[in-house]
């Protein structure tokens, strides 16, 4: 439960770090391309600059998918976090657990019990609840972010107050699909590679390197046309936030050669449901509707119920 525990830890402070880029208006497309850049040199000290174990076609494939997933995922949360705020798009981000936990039963036979049948029921109810905007927004949103497009920063201030709450609905459902695809190549991971003597940081190092590329070419195409580059702050947020990034993939993984995918991907989620929430409503005084409320307390039963 030790690399669980730290696996939690990690995604707490993921949260934290995008919160923090937001109230300082970073360019979030620089900050996540520091980030894989500093998690993938990360990858490279851990094992080597040659990458250890046998590399396969299939290998290759889930690692350059999964990068790609990783920093649209990524991209997804912090914008999120800024919309919603930081609870409701934690809570959105793990109730995706639903989709892995779907994977394993149809996949590797992992069958569920009664109760985790439950659980799936009232984690869909709670998905919806969650989704739902608040009155307020969760804080000054800022100005148009220096990574999009003069197009789509027009069409954001266009939209108002009335098309807020379908665009922030939408958002979250991309961000729960999205998360849900991440588990389960993590978990195809888990069964088809690692017992083959793949270590994991040679998949992170995959992961990392691809999603990396994806976000220096973003940022390469923006400075070009608009001359504007990361700056010294997204450098020392990016890093950091690259750390805690590879330190909870990893114990993620680590976790799951101890525990079935059924416990160890709900257990996680709980955990940073309720932490995100808490951090949300204590720390940044994020407002919650009543709905809000009932969805995050629902989704807390759910991945309890599906934990076994």
């Amino acid at each position: 439960m030790l690399f669980l525990a730290l696996a939690v830890a990690c995604s707490l402070a993921i949260a934290v770090v995008f919160k923090v880029a937001e109230l300082r208006d970073l360019d979030r497309t620089a900050l996540l391309t520091v980030n894989y850049l500093a998690a993938a040199l990360l990858a490279v000290v851990l094992q080597g600059v040659e990458p250890a174990g046998p590399l396969t076609s299939g290998l290759v494939a889930l690692g350059v998918g999964q990068g790609v997933l990783f920093i649209a995922g990524f991209w997804l949360f912090s914008l999120a976090i800024r919309e919603a705020g930081i609870g409701l798009a934690a809570g959105v981000m793990r109730l995706s657990v639903v989709v892995p936990f779907l994977a394993s039963w149809a996949i590797w036979s992992e069958a569920p019990t009664l109760w985790q049948v439950v659980g799936l029921v009232i984690a869909g109810v709670a998905f919806f609840l969650v989704a739902q905007p608040s009155a307020e927004p969760p804080g000054k949103l800022g100005p148009p972010d220096p990574g999009s497009s003069p197009g789509q920063a027009l069409k954001d201030e266009n939209t108002g107050p009335a098309g807020r709450p379908r665009r922030i609905v939408g958002l979250l459902a991309l961000l729960f699909l999205t998360g849900g695809a991440v588990d389960i190549n993590m978990k195809v991971f888990q069964e088809e590679f690692a017992g083959s003597g793949v270590p994991i940081s040679t998949f992170l190092l995959f992961v990392f390197g691809v999603a990396f590329l994806v976000g220096a070419i973003a940022v390469g195409v923006t400075g070009l046309r608009t001359g504007r580059w990361p700056s010294a702050q997204a450098w020392v947020w990016g890093i950091g936030l690259g750390l805690v990034n590879y330190g909870s993939a990893e114990f993620l993984l680590r976790a799951l050669e101890e525990i079935e995918g059924t416990v160890a991907f709900p257990a996680n989620s709980v955990a940073i449901v309720l932490g995100a929430a808490l951090l949300g409503r204590v720390v940044w005084k994020e407002p919650l509707s009543r709905a809000n409320l009932a969805g995050l307390g629902l989704a807390a039963a759910a991945l309890v119920l599906l934990a076994g």
